[in-house]
C-alpha cells in the first residue's frame, strides 16, 4: 500500500489545476471582498506592496508562513 502524501496538483481548485492562479484569485477575491486596496492589505500584512502584487498575478507561490500572515490580514477584523 503506498501511503505517500498527495501532490497539491492532485486537488487542483482550478480547472486547468494551477495553485499559483487558484491563490491569486482568492486573495484579489477576498481583498475584494473586504473592500482593501493592496496598500491597505500590504499595511495590514506587514508585507511589501509589490510581493502581494506578484501573488495577486499568479507569479510567486508563498511559503506556509506567508499564507498565515496573509490569512490573517484577509480576515474580518
Amino acid at each position: 500500500m503506498d501511503h505517500a502524501r498527495p501532490l497539491i496538483e492532485d486537488f487542483p481548485a482550478h480547472p486547468d489545476g494551477d495553485p499559483a492562479d487558484a491563490l491569486a484569485r482568492a486573495v484579489r477575491a477576498r481583498r475584494a471582498a473586504l473592500g482593501l486596496t493592496l496598500a491597505d492589505l500590504s499595511t495590514r500584512a506587514g508585507l511589501p506592496e509589490t510581493h502581494l502584487r506578484s501573488i495577486e498575478a499568479g507569479h510567486a507561490m508563498p511559503t506556509l508562513a506567508l499564507l498565515t500572515v496573509l490569512s490573517r490580514a484577509l480576515s474580518a477584523h
